[in-house]
């Protein structure tokens, strides 16, 4: 399904620079709008980025499309790389091969001071969006990044693994935000509009008086 059928759409972005690694949607109507509106996922970032960080920092790659190839510089070949991919996975968009003349990436090393350390490594980003509104980003580095990266199967397959454990932390944020509107609606007698109006604060001020 394309993201434009969905009236709003949770995003997923990885990437480098202004070059779009990969981007995995998913329908976010599927949840209550509190739920939509209120997402906490930074516990998931970090194993998240230590994940992608290996993916791009890999040797070798064993399932990469064969993209590199001499016949692949010739004018619309990027096309066949996009029907591959698209027909490998639903929703997932890639870099338009055409924006980049031949396979010329490779980006630049930066060194960085944080917190007292030394960062050195490829500056890229992870963001997670509900349409174009941020709800979080990081930017983060790789050593030893490898620009071959950009067309394994291997990143498709670590951004959808990510993005599944995103929608499973969704759901169950989800369910619990429906049995708290059940709680709000059998014990204080509001109605479901009222409830959708109540600030976060006011809300959980509700629930605890509630449980008490």
């Amino acid at each position: 399904m394309n993201e434009k059928e969905y009236k709003n759409t949770f995003r997923f972005v990885l990437s480098q620079g202004d070059t779009l690694l990969c981007e995995k949607c998913f329908d976010a109507d599927k949840f209550n709008p509190f739920t939509r509106y209120s997402i906490n996922i930074r516990d998931i970032l970090p194993k998240s980025i230590t994940k992608i960080q290996k993916v791009l920092s890999k040797k070798k790659y064993d399932t990469l499309m064969d993209v590199g190839r001499e016949d692949v510089t010739k004018e619309g070949s990027h096309s066949l790389i996009y029907d591959l991919y698209e027909n490998y996975l639903n929703n997932l968009n890639f870099y338009s091969y055409g924006k980049k003349s031949g396979l010329d990436y490779n980006p630049q090393i930066v060194v960085q001071q944080i917190d007292g350390k030394t960062i050195r490594g490829v500056e890229c980003k992870i963001g997670f969006y509900i349409n174009e509104n941020p709800i979080v980003e990081r930017l983060f580095y790789v050593d030893g990044f490898n620009p071959i990266a950009r067309w394994s199967v291997d990143m498709v397959e670590t951004v959808i693994e990510i993005t599944d454990s995103i929608f499973e932390k969704i759901k169950e944020c989800d369910i619990k935000n429906m049995w708290d509107d059940y709680d709000l609606i059998n014990g204080r007698g509001l109605s479901i509009n009222q409830i959708r109006e109540l600030s976060i604060g006011k809300r959980e001020e509700f629930l605890r008086n509630l449980r008490k």
